[in-house]
């Protein structure tokens, strides 16, 4: 990729992160809504969450500063990343709404 190709392409993956980020606040405040029990139980799938998170935000970080030429095997590793979280948080989620947190 070119240079503002790479720009692009990084600013979708930045986006993609906060809006992970999101959801996990998002979560935190209704786990916060929950019994000691219950949120025992969410609060390491959220932290693991947030590991995952974080572990994108710096890959995306290292394609910013690297700007390698060929970035396909990092942006393959980075979707299948996002697959992850997004199947772990729309789980957690379902759990979170469904009351069946660790069900």
């Amino acid at each position: 990729l070119d240079r503002p190709a790479a720009q692009v392409l990084v600013q979708a993956l930045l986006a993609e992160v906060t809006a992970w980020k999101e959801k996990l606040e998002a979560m935190k405040k209704v786990a916060d809504t929950y019994g000691s029990a219950d949120k025992e139980k969410i609060l390491p799938l959220i932290g693991q969450l947030e590991q995952e998170v974080t572990a994108a935000q710096a890959r995306v970080d290292q394609l910013e500063n690297e700007c390698p030429s060929d970035w396909s095997p990092m942006k393959n590793e980075l979707d299948d990343l996002f697959g992850t979280i997004g199947s772990s948080v729309d789980r957690a989620w379902r759990d979170l709404e469904g009351g069946n947190v660790g069900g």
